[in-house]
């Protein structure tokens, strides 16, 4: 997403907290909490362009062209509690790696056949932004429970430039493989408060679409331990799982992109 649609979220989000009325917050909860940090997942990208997506025609960027699993990914999030039950969050990160390589096995991509042994260089990109709706409710005086909607939009694009064989003769090539889209998600949050300094949390969210030019599957899952030293400012350790099956169908990509992060992550918390 552009940096100019990202400051117009941002901006929508302040401007609703700006027409709430304050009132008493649950203490699982923050009227304004923003994270900033980063996470360290260990990531397996599979990406297959114009041809059939089935086991075994998937390119590993991480097998195959050499990528690290592991990479610091910075994170922001931002979470507003409007109308004393609702909550609006915004996250989002960028995955961007480049690497040359030289082929251990064949491999199709983007109608180019790469042989084994050729030199390429890959690139990947996954830019991610997450918005969410939950409406929370408290079971006890110290929980929260929220259930509720949001989108998640996903900016992808892979490539590879390398020596190509193209019956019986070498050559030079570029493949892509790029889309984009915007999924609609089901959200569930939980939030315990051990006092107003220490607090665990855990959300999830997720979508199926078996339909259009775009189907898969979408899951998120996050748990995470929050605590204060000071009243308003802390630090957050969690863990997350995201996985992203996408099957595309349409005039810049026909193919499959399987991309799963899974890790720690570490934030600088601050609430008002």
């Amino acid at each position: 997403m552009s940096a100019g649609k990202c400051r117009a979220l941002f901006g929508f989000a302040a401007f609703a907290f700006s027409a709430t009325v304050l009132a008493d917050v649950p203490m699982a909860l923050d009227r304004v909490s923003l994270s900033l940090g980063g996470f360290y997942p260990t990531v397996d990208a599979r990406v297959s362009a114009n041809g059939p997506a089935v086991a075994g025609t998937d390119v590993s960027f991480q097998r195959d062209l050499n990528l690290a699993k592991n990479q610091t990914l910075p994170a922001v999030r931002l979470d507003l509690l409007l109308f004393d039950n609702q909550g609006f969050s915004i996250a989002g990160y960028q995955y961007s790696r480049h690497a040359a390589a030289t082929l251990a096995r064949d491999i199709t991509f983007d109608g180019n056949e790469y042989d084994a042994h050729a030199f390429v260089e890959a690139r990947l990109r996954l830019n991610t932004v997450f918005g969410s709706w939950h409406w929370w409710f408290s079971p006890t005086a110290t929980d929260v429970l929220g259930i509720g909607l949001g989108a998640a939009y996903y900016d992808l694009k892979g490539s590879i430039d390398g020596s190509v064989s193209v019956n019986g003769t070498g050559g030079s090539a570029r493949g892509a493989a790029e889309g984009d889209a915007i999924a609609p998600l089901v959200t569930l949050g939980w939030r315990h408060a051990f006092s107003e300094r220490t607090r665990l949390y855990a959300d999830f969210s997720g979508v199926r679409k078996s339909s259009g030019a775009l189907t898969g599957h979408l899951l998120n899952g996050t748990v995470g331990f929050e605590y204060y030293p000071w009243s308003n400012a802390g630090v957050a350790l969690e863990y997350s799982a995201n996985d992203l099956d996408l099957k595309a169908d349409k005039e810049s990509w026909e193919g499959r992109a399987r991309i799963h992060f899974r890790g720690p992550a570490a934030f600088v918390r601050l609430r008002f």
